[in-house]
């Protein structure tokens, strides 16, 4: 007793004015500590669930041990138990974040260490808590199909909105399932969300709908916050926010391999005579401020590195159905058009270049980032004037073009994969086909550059019997170990009756979110859950979704 006590006594003079962990090892060597003390724990493990108020199922163990030592933490709800990530290194100190836990449960926490020769030191120690239940505003979320031995590992992410017309700009939650559909960790931001990426950090940076920024950590927690400063002039002065010298930020933020973000923005530019009809090719022309997007690179310090400008790359008077409509009137900017409507980036480091998914144009175009030179386009050759008409993809074999799309993205395969929101399928002026009769579709192309050709080489959704008509958002991705898809069906929208609807202002939205197999020839679905009240109007909608190795980093 008298020996415990004494080397308590020298561990924390020597670890509080000292630091030296070598020392007090060698006095433990000396006394035989590892032999015969009958505890591991110098300080009682701590554990505090959501410690930021922020994150209700994520918290943090701490303690501190006699010897040197690794620990080994697992959680355990009765039905499942998974271990917590740790450091490899010998140490004292220790502290960790949990994660994983299911709400309105019941959890045991235990912690073993392992001294330097690998030996568990004596004195295990557990700890029982409780998660609260999900809020009462939370959705409901109904799993149909949940194939776990052929879904692709991991956790699912994505930020829960309600529709337009049931409060969107007051309700925001990110949200994270595991393989059964169960929320395994959220948090609210109380307002409705962009695009939302895992940073290589381990941390989440998504995109407010205010022209914001913000990076967090998994307990919640505001790591970083950016603002297009144009929007906010002062906001960096008494909000801890990182200017960035942009009109806008909206629809993506993309982390490139040298630690810099792609960002969209915009600028207008003022025309003399323009179209004034989607409807009408004989509509009289007449001035007009026209609305383009600007690709900005930005450092982590708000620094802007490159900036380039779509209508300075493609053709200012080419437009399709919603260049012409009042998308950033109702942002602040009088009498405008939403003329390309740009709502993807992503970087192809192989060559330095840019491929942005033009919503409003019908297309995904690529160029280079240097100096803004196209090298291709891929969508419907209707409409492009002689300068660009080069740089058409031409299409080989059986290809459908897509409409309207969302989240283009570059696959590991080299191929493009996007999510064909089919509005309209037509372009000006040819007639638009009814929402009822409409269909959208996730659809892979592979780009020959050489030859300038495009194939379609895989798709899944209409037209036949898997028909869910989403005329905004949503998107899909290819995931590395199964090679499966996921598909964010995340703007259904449906009438007073039940019908399909493209009124995301008035009618009610409901989300599909569903995993298909790519590698046979029809794709077999191994996840689905919907989000779906529309018989208590209530309305949801889900920007992307995506699945992750696991919430830890």
């Amino acid at each position: 007793m008298y020996i415990l006590f004494l080397v308590c006594f020298i561990h924390i003079f020597l670890y509080n004015y000292f630091n030296n962990e070598y020392m007090v090892y060698i006095m433990n060597a000396l006394l035989g500590l590892e032999a015969t003390v009958d505890s591991a724990f110098l300080t009682k493990p701590v554990f505090a669930l959501n410690p930021t108020g922020l994150a209700p199922l994520a918290g943090r163990i701490s303690f501190e041990t006699t010897v040197p030592s690794v620990a080994e933490i697992t959680v355990s709800d009765g039905t499942r138990e998974w271990p917590v990530p740790t450091e490899a290194t010998f140490r004292w100190d220790h502290s960790y974040i949990v994660l994983g836990m299911r709400p309105d449960k019941g959890h045991t926490l235990t912690i073993r260490v392992k001294d330097r020769a690998g030996v568990i030191v004596e004195g295990e120690h557990s700890i029982k808590f409780r998660t609260d239940p999900l809020p009462d505003d939370f959705p409901p979320l109904d799993t149909k199909i949940s194939r776990i031995d052929k879904m692709e590992p991991g956790v699912t992410f994505f930020g829960i909105r309600k529709s337009a017309s049931s409060g969107a700009k007051t309700y925001g939650m990110l949200v994270a399932l595991d393989e059964a559909g169960e929320v395994v960790w959220y948090r609210d931001v109380g307002y409705t969300t962009g695009d939302i990426k895992r940073l290589k950090n381990g941390n989440f940076i998504y995109l407010s709908f205010d022209h914001k920024a913000i990076e967090i950590d998994m307990l919640g927690t505001v790591v970083n916050h950016w603002s297009a400063a144009k929007r906010w002039p002062d906001l960096h002065r008494d909000g801890g926010s990182i200017p960035v010298a942009a009109e806008a930020f909206h629809h993506e933020i993309y982390e490139m391999p040298n630690g810099h973000f792609l960002v969209m923005s915009i600028e207008t530019r003022d025309f003399d005579a323009y179209p004034t009809s989607e409807t009408d090719p004989d509509a009289p022309m007449a001035p007009a401020t026209v609305v383009g997007d600007v690709v900005v690179e930005f450092r982590r310090d708000g620094t802007i590195v490159n900036e380039l400008h779509l209508l300075d790359i493609l053709d200012p008077y080419r437009f399709g159905y919603g260049s012409l409509s009042d998308y950033w009137v109702r942002r602040g900017i009088e009498n405008s058009n939403d003329w390309s409507h740009t709502n993807a980036v992503v970087y192809d480091e192989s060559d330095d270049t840019l491929i942005l998914s033009v919503r409003h144009q019908d297309a995904v175009v690529k160029f280079r980032r240097s100096d803004g030179q196209l090298v291709w386009i891929l969508g419907t050759h209707d409409g492009w004037r002689a300068l660009w008409s080069d740089y058409l993809l031409k299409p080989e074999g059986d290809l459908e073009w897509q409409y309207h799309q969302h989240n283009s993205i570059l696959t590991e395969d080299g191929t493009i994969m996007l999510f064909d929101n089919g509005d309209f399928r037509a372009r000006p002026f040819s007639q638009k086909l009814p929402a009822s009769e409409n269909y959208s579709r996730v659809v892979e192309f592979e780009v020959d550059e050489e030859n300038m050709t495009v194939k379609q080489v895989w798709s899944y959704g209409g037209p036949g019997d898997e028909v869910y008509y989403c005329p905004f958002i949503c998107g899909a991705g290819v995931m590395p170990q199964t090679g499966n898809v996921l598909a964010c069906f995340g703007g259904l929208l449906s009438d007073a009756d039940g019908n399909p609807s493209e009124t995301a202002n008035f009618d009610t939205g409901w989300v599909r979110l569903v995993e298909v197999t790519r590698d046979g020839e029809t794709p077999e679905k191994v996840f689905e859950l919907f989000i779906d009240e529309r018989e208590e109007k209530k309305g949801w909608d889900v920007y992307r979704a995506e699945r992750l190795p696991s919430l830890y980093a």
